[in-house]
């Protein structure tokens, strides 16, 4: 199995790098996917090293040598699973979660489910919440770039979500071709069947399908961290933004106090995902933390 590298580096496992303040140990089960997300470079026809997941590089170590080095700490507060869809994946994350689960660590999994009885067997294994990420919220984008049907997708989160409410997350990334618009929308949604959002910015990877598309406008993406903060904390709701050609332009509610909350990275509680979107040195979509 594989560890994030910052999470390789708070367990003691490597001595080099910066050292994060990271509460979220991410391990990663799986390689080379079988579904062919034009943006994922675990992607099935994606060229991309299979060392990385979106841009961060993830390192072998045998599972007993990190459970024993997660009994060991004593500051890490969830466990989060990315599995990506590979043969017998299933089998080797339920054995890594038999063993951990007995610690008393809050255990998150990303999945890609198609079933709503999947979804009762990982939350069976002892998961407290299960990530069904949807990444593309424009119908026609989503259907080119994940494969599929978007309508499809909401209706499983939904009806996962219903059975465990608060319980279930999903993922947004901004610049897949939605408007503003679309993007609140699906925020609204979320948020009134009690689904969390993890934001996300597009970040291009070298081999895959959309090496060459741009990542987000800063400002937008900007605008979309406040919609999320307004609608999750019911400081504001849909019907009162005002949206001009699929922008924001109004919020429904005075922005000139949003704290800085608001523009860190968003998902489980302890989320920090350092790195994910941003390059050391460049410009900041999730803000984290260095100790």
């Amino acid at each position: 199995m594989r560890l994030s590298y910052g999470s390789a580096r708070v367990l003691g496992l490597i001595n080099s790098g910066p050292l994060l303040k990271m509460e979220t140990i991410y391990t990663m089960f799986g390689e080379r996917c079988l579904f062919n997300c034009a943006y994922c470079t675990q992607a099935r026809e994606s060229k991309s090293s299979e060392e990385f997941l979106s841009r961060i590089s993830w390192l072998h170590f045998e599972m007993g040598e990190i459970i024993s080095a997660i009994e060991r700490s004593n500051e890490i507060k969830r466990i989060c699973l990315q599995v990506v869809s590979s043969p017998k994946v299933k089998e080797e994350a339920f054995e890594f979660i038999d063993k951990v689960r007995g610690f008393n660590i809050p255990i998150s999994a990303s999945v890609r489910i198609s079933r709503f009885t999947e979804a009762e067997e990982w939350f069976d294994r002892g998961i407290e919440i299960l990530g069904m990420a949807t990444d593309v919220v424009n119908e026609k984008s989503f259907e080119l770039y994940r494969g599929g049907s978007l309508k499809k997708h909401l209706e499983l989160i939904e009806e996962v979500a219903k059975k465990y409410p608060s319980k279930v997350t999903t993922h947004l990334i901004v610049g897949l071709g939605e408007s503003e618009r679309e993007a609140v929308e699906f925020l609204q949604k979320m948020h009134d069947i009690k689904v969390n959002v993890g934001l996300f910015a597009f970040t291009p990877m070298k081999g895959t399908k959309l090496e060459n598309l741009k990542r987000p406008d800063l400002d937008s993406y900007r605008r979309i961290q406040i919609a999320a903060y307004l609608l999750k904390n019911d400081l504001s709701n849909l019907s009162l933004f005002e949206f001009e050609s699929g922008k924001i332009i109004s919020f429904g509610y005075d922005i000139s106090n949003i704290p800085f909350s608001a523009f860190k990275t968003s998902g489980c509680p302890n989320c920090t995902r350092p790195y994910y979107n941003e390059r050391p040195g460049k410009e900041i979509y999730n803000f984290f933390e260095v100790n």
